[in-house]
């Protein structure tokens, strides 16, 4: 068991986490998943409480896991938090939310793990982020908000962790049919003038996590890149993040923010 990699991966009780996890153990891997709540730990994989908001929390857990180890080699950044909701309706408490999970608490864990892989010399940091990540989602503002600054955080990290061998990945998926809308966040106050496209908006979201692709896709790919010996800095996954960013980057903006408002059912 000491022969064999040590990884650590967050939001693990469900969707991304948990499947990359199971698929991790099967490589070989030694694995920690990590969720908010205690939860049961499945074959191959212990389970962790962290709580990515928490600083305590998260030097706890990785003590847990070095205490054990001694090293960690693979960090999968995936907590996340999503929202529906306008950048007007949405409070400064719920915006600060979701910064707190989706960048701070990835800065935390990072902090937290760098020392050991530092004195390694060794070590892979996977970043979940989105296709939120390279275009701003409206009704998501604040989401996609916190993925295009973990987007600016990883590249300067993996510019900087370079001399210690340290690799910086990015995962970026498109809509997958997954759990994560159950959790999302709610408009703190609603103003009549965005009834009709936050309704709009908020249906097209959950239509598209509906009809998303297999969320196995974004497991293997998880899976993939931890096992790559040259990784690259960003993989997109899914429809949507394939074709997306690439008709952003030839489009004049006007025609991009048409199709985009088509895409959405936006009048």
């Amino acid at each position: 068991m000491n022969n064999k990699k040590v990884v650590l991966v967050t939001g693990a009780s469900s969707g991304f986490g948990q499947l990359s996890v199971q698929l991790l153990a099967q490589k070989g891997y030694l694995v920690f998943g990590t969720s908010r709540k205690e939860h049961s730990a499945s074959s191959g994989v212990e389970m962790l409480v962290l709580d990515v908001q928490s600083d305590s929390s998260v030097q706890s857990c990785v003590k847990q896991i070095l205490a054990q180890t001694n090293r960690i080699d693979v960090l999968v950044n995936n907590a996340g938090q999503i929202h529906a909701s306008m950048i007007e309706e949405t409070s400064l408490e719920q915006a600060k939310n979701v910064f707190e999970t989706n960048f701070w608490g990835v800065v935390r864990v990072t902090n937290a793990v760098l020392p050991i892989m530092r004195q390694q010399r060794s070590g892979h940091i996977i970043n979940v982020s989105s296709v939120g990540g390279l275009i701003g989602a409206p009704g998501q503002g604040f989401y996609s908000a916190s993925k295009f600054a973990l987007e600016g955080y990883s590249e300067a990290l993996s510019v900087e962790l370079d001399p210690f061998n340290i690799k910086i990945s990015l995962i970026e998926p498109g809509y997958f049919k997954t759990n994560f809308n159950s959790a999302m966040l709610q408009p703190s106050i609603t103003y009549p003038d965005y009834d009709t496209v936050r309704d709009v908006i908020r249906s097209s979201i959950q239509n598209a996590i509906a009809q998303g692709d297999d969320p196995e896709k974004v497991a293997r790919m998880i899976a993939f890149v931890a096992q790559s010996q040259s990784p690259r800095l960003r993989y997109r996954v899914g429809y949507e993040a394939q074709w997306l960013p690439r008709l952003k980057a030839i489009l004049p903006d006007h025609l991009f923010r048409l199709g985009a408002r088509k895409r959405l059912n936006l009048p």
